[in-house]
């Protein structure tokens, strides 16, 4: 990714450290985790290029399983000193769930959500590359003001970058490939950025799950399951997806099929073949896309219980409004999708702009499609 360098220096002045911030510095065979722990808020841990592994400790969310380097203090900046020549690596030894956690310790419940203490603040990282973990590569858990700036995130078992009940933040300039669920993933978060970035070989490139006021925009999506998708999810402690842009992202060719891990969870059921589908989410601008090449269907608005195929009596039972409603579609290029669909989907959803007719107020313009169900979508006003 271009400006990695500018990514890592920018990492270094989120939330502005105090006049007395101290730079620790690691070298192979010392330990990341010894110098995060001798770190003060505004402190930067600096680490050279080399191989890292870590003996680990409790995540900070969930004590049952390990993580590699956990940050439980506000204002503590890692930055991987990586080159073009010589990465920053931390890798799984084996048995640890998440490379990079950043959480103040607790149940990893809704309570953060209204209780400002159980909060972290001003946490960066940059520059590393973080591999093979059982669960997720980078991990945020209720973390406001931060950054994860040019890294890398590769064959993580569940999720690359993971930011959970998280305020204002941005994720720029990263690559993440080889996840199981998704490789960037925003959720039941707000304010969040996720620009320039590329995701590719994951079953979900880019997800908003359950978050607001969010914007997902000069990305690139390719050989994923499924490009980009935008929903609300159920039984979640964030009721809503509303008023976020996806825009300006390169979503094509995203036809490999699901390697899932836990056939329960959502992501089992994005068919092969997604471009970006605007599922059960409330005032969504979905606008200056390219989304070509995908297999089985382009741009896709749909209701949650229809695409999920559920029975009126199971969809009254659900604790969100699983209607789309009040989402433009508008000034994408939508073209030579739906050309090999996966089974699942429906034949007159294998298009380049689809939807399935429910929900209020949502509305097409100036895109550019070949084919399209239905025949006359809404025009925006």
């Amino acid at each position: 990714m271009k400006h990695t360098m500018q990514l890592l220096l920018a990492a270094l002045v989120v939330s502005g450290g105090a006049a007395s911030a101290r730079t620790i510095s690691v070298g192979p065979g010392q330990s990341i985790q010894a110098a995060v722990d001798a770190a003060a808020p505004g402190d930067t841990v600096a680490v050279r290029p080399g191989t890292y592994t870590e003996a680990g400790r409790a995540c900070p969310t969930e004590p049952t399983h390990q993580c590699a380097v956990v940050i439980t203090t506000d204002g503590v900046q890692l930055v991987g000193l990586s080159t073009p020549h010589d990465a920053v690596v931390l890798e799984n030894p084996d048995g640890q769930d998440q490379g990079i956690a950043i959480a103040k310790v607790g149940d990893g419940g809704p309570a953060c959500l209204t209780d400002a203490s159980l909060r972290i603040r001003g946490n960066a990282v940059s520059g590393f590359t973080v591999n093979g973990f059982d669960g997720d590569g980078i991990f945020l858990f209720c973390a406001d003001d931060w950054s994860v700036a040019g890294n890398a995130v590769h064959d993580n078992a569940e999720y690359g970058i993971f930011p959970s009940h998280c305020g204002p933040g941005r994720v720029t300039g990263n690559v993440a490939t080889g996840s199981n669920d998704t490789g960037i993933y925003v959720g039941q978060s707000h304010d969040v950025r996720v620009d320039h970035n590329l995701a590719t070989g994951n079953v979900s490139g880019f997800e908003l799950e359950n978050s607001s006021n969010s914007r997902v925009d000069h990305n690139e999506s390719t050989g994923n399951t499924g490009g980009i998708l935008t929903f609300t999810n159920i039984f979640l402690d964030v009721k809503q997806n509303a008023n976020n842009r996806v825009d300006h992202n390169s979503v094509h060719d995203n036809n490999k099929p699901n390697s899932c891990l836990h056939p329960s969870d959502e992501v089992c059921a994005v068919p092969r073949g997604t471009g970006l589908l605007v599922l059960a989410a409330d005032a969504n601008l979905v606008d200056h896309n390219t989304v070509t090449g995908n297999d089985s269907f382009g741009i896709a608005v749909a209701n949650f219980c229809v695409a999920n195929n559920l029975s009126d009596a199971d969809c009254a039972n659900l604790d969100i409004e699983p209607n789309p409603d009040d989402d433009h579609v508008e000034q994408n290029t939508a073209t030579g999708n739906g050309q090999n669909p996966d089974p699942s989907v429906a034949s007159v959803f294998t298009v380049d702009l689809a939807w399935d007719g429910t929900g209020n107020g949502n509305c097409w313009k100036h895109n550019v499609a070949g084919t399209q169900f239905p025949a006359d979508l809404p025009g925006c006003h």
